[in-house]
């Protein structure tokens, strides 16, 4: 299969490497090339930015992988749980130290060409692959599980969810305005203008400090946001009448600060509150809201289950109607 070339204005090309072969593609004039296409399943492949980077910008760890060597020297994959963070550095608009309004533009400016930061460690194999081939191909996956989908059989459990993959050419950051810049980030997506709110970075511990940006090659995304669809429904006239079936929402909550002991008893900050009232609220808005993201088909289903109800009346005479077999 070819490369579907863009122009370069618009985003990047679809390749074999990242085209989602079971799924069907959401069009947009902003994508990546896909290296994953799908075409038997009803669920949405996507591959434009603001898909792919609000996947990564709403996980706070992300799954690293590559082809690094074992004991014996033998290539063996490797798979490292890290934060990442996405972003693209500019000399000339570094983010200021006070985390004004213009801070937030990186995480509202989402349908754009961007890098990924890692925050890595001296010692982490990763970093060593870098460093002595200079750059290093990953893979890096971030996903969301959003609902449980409960069916009338096994085989049709699922889960509401949200992935994205990207594959990428990794290297060592080495200027200390970028890697300020990629810590001033990397703090901030675990907690929204933590970085203003907190003791600033020595010089020393900058330095200490190990930052990978990944340059994004190609980079795809699987979306499910659904309820039970008139198809998943096949099996409605089985044997039980009892079995329920719908989704269960499934949404991280953040809880109640507790004090490290290392300080004096302080109050929580505002913008820990706000973060944590916010992020809980939107975290369950979504998964509720995805859950019940099907209503072009509620009535549809009704009429189906009505009508299948007629048809377990007669459950002495084996039945064929619209497709249901009883």
């Amino acid at each position: 299969m070819g490369a579907q070339k863009l122009p370069s204005e618009e985003g990047y090309a679809q390749t074999p490497l990242n085209t989602i072969k079971v799924y069907k593609h959401r069009g947009s004039q902003y994508h990546y090339k896909a290296i994953n296409h799908n075409t038997n399943n009803p669920l949405t492949a996507a591959y434009d930015y603001q898909t792919v980077h609000s996947i990564f910008a709403s996980t706070l760890v992300s799954h690293v992988s590559f082809i690094g060597a074992d004991e014996e020297g033998d290539p063996t994959p490797i798979n490292l749980p890290l934060t990442a963070v996405l972003g693209r550095y500019d000399p000339s608009h570094s983010l200021p130290e006070n985390d004004n309004p213009s801070e937030s533009s990186h995480h509202e400016d989402l349908n754009r060409p961007l890098d990924l930061y890692l925050h890595g460690n001296v010692a982490m194999m990763l970093r060593r692959a870098i460093v002595k081939n200079g750059t290093f191909k990953v893979c890096v996956a971030s996903t969301r599980v959003d609902g449980v989908v409960l069916n009338f059989t096994p085989n049709g459990h699922s889960l509401n969810y949200r992935s994205a993959v990207i594959h990428g050419t990794a290297s060592m950051v080495q200027e200390a305005e970028e890697k300020r810049f990629a810590m001033h980030m990397l703090t901030n997506h675990m907690i929204p203008h933590r970085w203003s709110n907190v003791n600033p970075v020595t010089p020393s511990a900058m330095k200490s400090v190990q930052i990978m940006k990944v340059h994004i090659n190609s980079a795809s995304a699987k979306v499910r946001a659904k309820n039970m669809g008139l198809a998943d429904s096949v099996d409605i006239a089985a044997e039980r009448d009892d079995v329920y079936t719908g989704v269960i929402p499934l949404y991280e909550t953040l809880g109640t600060p507790v004090e490290s002991g290392y300080s004096p008893a302080r109050p929580v900050q505002r913008h820990l509150d706000e973060w944590i009232e916010g992020r809980n609220k939107e975290e369950k808005d979504y998964a509720i809201k995805a859950a019940r993201n099907e209503p072009e088909e509620a009535e549809t289903i009704a009429e189906h289950v009505l009508k299948i109800a007629e048809l377990r009346k007669q459950r002495g005479v084996d039945a064929v109607e619209n497709g249901v077999t009883v």
